[in-house]
């Protein structure tokens, strides 16, 4: 990877802890009142189940995911350390040893379950209990894994192995590698599509992305991206039809893939450089961090294909992650800085800031979906250059 310094070679800056909105605050105090309902509805049900008894239709089914905590997991690869933050006080509950590393972290609500990469070095993904914040098992994979996502349903967890050229399919209820895909050269992110069906493999060093139909367990397509290009994140839009994926090598930019055609549609210049990934939950804007110690986000406007703004996260942008309905985006600020930083996605502004371990490299964010959220497909989603028109669900 190539270094870069921010415009003017100022020296990056200390994270700040800025005042919190009265917004914020309101915001926090509503999800805890949701919170608190719903613990109280659920205790009405456990109460009712005493006094009559529960037909098969009513059985509780382990591990669900009622209620959610309001967390979010930073992979700290200098500590190799895994920080459990409270999202409502803005404080580390947990600190989790990772020997092995840690520099990505994925989460399976359901299971209560977090999956951590460990890089350079390494040849294992370690399991975390986010309930009891504790390592419960570490898996045998490729050599050098570096990227993890979890499916939507909990069941499968999907690791590159940068220096074996292949992904790991897990089963996250068991604990083990089902099957091995092989990809492209130095495979990095990678992505699920909200059904499940496929998943995204950016290939950093083949300038490529590998599709992978997981009822096969096998590729199907594999998109090129365009000559001396390295292939860094990939991250899908809500209804699957686009995948966007941040290149470098030359000029950093994001590529724009239709998958079902598993063509490229367009490449957006990012001159701020361009990272890791996270598309809105309304498929309208994707957020780009910039990386390699620089502090930009760029937000591309999927309704027009170009960078629409810029806000600047001090002490640097690495990972992203985008909380409750999106209105919050958490960004882990990378080598050289020990800091979460909290952002509110409609206004811009950096609203404080909590220490983690050194070298936070990504975020994931578990929390709690909207209890009058419409059903899945029948929200609004913007497609690229089509923001005023509705589309159906794919």
């Amino acid at each position: 990877m190539r270094s870069r310094t921010r415009a003017g070679g100022r020296p990056i800056a200390a994270p700040l802890e800025a005042p919190v909105p009265a917004r914020d605050s309101q915001e926090a105090t509503r999800r805890r009142s949701v919170r608190w309902l719903r613990a109280a509805l659920a205790a009405a049900a456990v109460a009712a189940s005493t006094a009559a008894p529960a037909t098969p239709a009513a059985a509780a089914t382990p591990h669900d995911d009622t209620p959610a905590a309001d967390r979010a997991y930073v992979a700290n690869a200098t500590a190799r350390t895994v920080s459990f933050l409270d999202l409502d006080d803005r404080a580390v509950t947990h600190t989790v040893a990772v020997p092995s590393g840690a520099v990505d972290v994925a989460v399976s609500r359901q299971r209560h379950r977090a999956f951590v990469t460990g890089g350079s070095g390494s040849h294992t993904v370690t399991v975390l209990d986010t309930e009891r914040a504790r390592v419960v098992r570490t898996i045998p994979v490729g050599a050098r894994p570096e990227g993890v996502a979890v499916s939507r349903d909990g069941r499968r967890a999907y690791v590159t192995n940068a220096d074996s050229g292949t992904v790991s399919v897990i089963d996250a209820f068991r604990g083990r590698v089902m099957r091995t895909v092989r990809v492209g050269s130095f495979p990095k992110g990678v992505a699920v599509s909200p059904d499940g069906r496929r998943v995204y493999v950016a290939n950093l060093l083949s300038g490529s992305v590998s599709i992978i139909d997981t009822h096969r367990d096998r590729v199907v397509a594999t998109v090129p991206l365009g000559t001396r290009t390295a292939a860094y994140d990939v991250a899908v839009s809500p209804d699957g039809a686009l995948a966007y994926v941040s290149t470098g090598n030359g000029a950093d930019a994001v590529s724009v893939v239709d998958t079902r055609a598993a063509t490229v549609l367009d490449t957006v210049p990012v001159e701020a450089g361009a990272e890791a990934l996270a598309v809105a939950p309304d498929g309208s804007s994707v957020y780009v961090s910039s990386g390699f110690g620089n502090e930009e986000v760029s937000v591309i406007d999927t309704g027009v294909g170009v960078v629409a703004r810029s806000f600047r996260v001090p002490g640097g942008a690495e990972g992203l992650a985008l909380g409750y309905e999106g209105r919050q985006m958490y960004v882990a600020t990378g080598l050289g800085s020990r800091s979460t930083v909290y952002v509110d996605t409609e206004t811009d502004r950096v609203m404080g800031s909590t220490t983690v371990g050194t070298g936070p490299m990504s975020v994931a964010v578990e929390y709690e979906p909207e209890p009058m959220a419409p059903r899945a497909g029948t929200q609004r989603h913007v497609h690229w250059k089509t923001a005023p028109k509705e589309t159906d669900a794919r």
